[in-house]
């Protein structure tokens, strides 16, 4: 598994532009996060302090690969147990000093070391205490915990109002889904609107949408409903209804979208993906009491121009279109429907 940390470059300059949780955040991976692995070990860095008697003018002091823990190191200024801020008396930090100063001498001078024991032990324990400070910060944070793919619990709350919040198949994201978030308030309103759908719609097929209301539309009566004298529905001014059909206009609207790229309006009835995403999206805000029509507009920059082998006949051809107009001839009904949008186009 590559680590986020192996795409960071060990500038030295890093250290001294970026604020410690700016660096924090840029060193988590959805499976390295700190405060959250329990191990150090699989923590995307060691946390350590720099020693100092000086109130400090930076966050970081700098960044390191230790060779000896085979892991990234990130000196830092912000929290630690010693220093002028620390709580450990000042006295413990000019000795630790003053051990770092010194030189201990093995077989030669190139063995020469300092002595880190102490220093050591104190990052050993702090490690844990900063980690938990940014975990604390982080977690109140909206923007850092949706910049993971769990979303943490930021996500679980805009998935929540926008109905996905339940598990699905294992591996597979809802479809649509950061649209879908996006817009969770407007859709854990149950109240329908035109808004509360063009807006969604909009935003997942990147294209203005318009919603015409009340289209009328004649119904086909089923024949155990229709009137007949000395039976059923036959009581005048009542359930009596003259005819096999009736005509009304509170169950059926029509969505105009558009103007379209010629790639972008060939797509909505030809592409399945992306017939699939829109009869989703519009089944899933607004359910299947209504019928709906998608009326497709053309920029009229985009017309093709009619020729034999490249036009669609009643789909992509005009013979004489107007050019200060948009085309918008193509109608196809009744789009939530479980039938092949080719074959309904009016």
């Amino acid at each position: 598994m590559t680590k986020k940390t192996d795409n960071i470059p060990l500038d030295p300059e890093l250290a001294s532009v970026s604020s410690f949780f700016e660096l924090l955040r840029r060193l988590e991976t959805t499976e390295q996060r700190f405060g959250r692995s329990g191990r150090p070990k699989d923590e995307p860095a060691r946390l350590a302090q720099a020693v100092r008697l000086s109130f400090a003018t930076r966050d970081v002091e700098g960044i390191e690969w230790d060779q000896d823990s085979d892991c990234l190191r990130v000196e830092q200024h912000v929290l630690g147990l010693l220093g002028p801020e620390g709580p450990m008396p000042l006295h413990m930090t000019r000795w630790v000093m003053n051990r770092l100063s010194n030189r201990w001498f093995g077989s030669g001078e190139k063995d020469a070391s300092s002595d880190k024991a102490f220093l050591n032990f104190c990052n050993m324990l702090q490690h844990r205490l900063i980690a938990l400070y940014w975990r604390a910060w982080a977690d109140a944070r909206m923007d850092i915990q949706y910049s993971f793919d769990t979303g943490g619990k930021v996500g679980a709350v805009f998935a929540t109002l926008a109905g996905v919040g339940l598990p699905g198949k294992p591996g597979q994201l809802p479809e649509s889904l950061a649209e879908k978030l996006r817009h969770g308030t407007s859709l854990a309103n149950e109240t329908q609107g035109v808004a509360r759908l063009t807006g969604l719609l909009q935003d997942i097929l990147k294209a203005p949408v318009q919603m015409k209301e009340f289209i009328g539309t004649w119904r086909d009566l089923p024949q155990p409903l229709q009137s007949r004298l000395g039976k059923d529905f036959a009581r005048l001014g009542g359930n009596l209804v003259v005819g096999r059909r009736v005509f009304g206009r509170q169950d059926r609207v029509e969505l105009r979208v558009g103007p379209l790229s010629l790639d972008k309006f060939t797509a909505l009835f030809s592409d399945t993906q992306t017939i699939s995403s829109l009869r989703h999206a519009i089944i899933f805000a607004a359910g299947l009491q209504t019928e709906f029509d998608l009326r497709l507009v053309l920029d009229k920059t985009e017309i093709p121009k009619a020729q034999l082998g490249s036009c669609q006949l009643s789909r992509t051809t005009w013979l004489n279109p107007d050019q200060d107009k948009n085309p918008d001839d193509l109608r196809l009904a009744c789009i939530t429907a479980e039938t092949d949008l080719m074959k309904v186009a009016a």
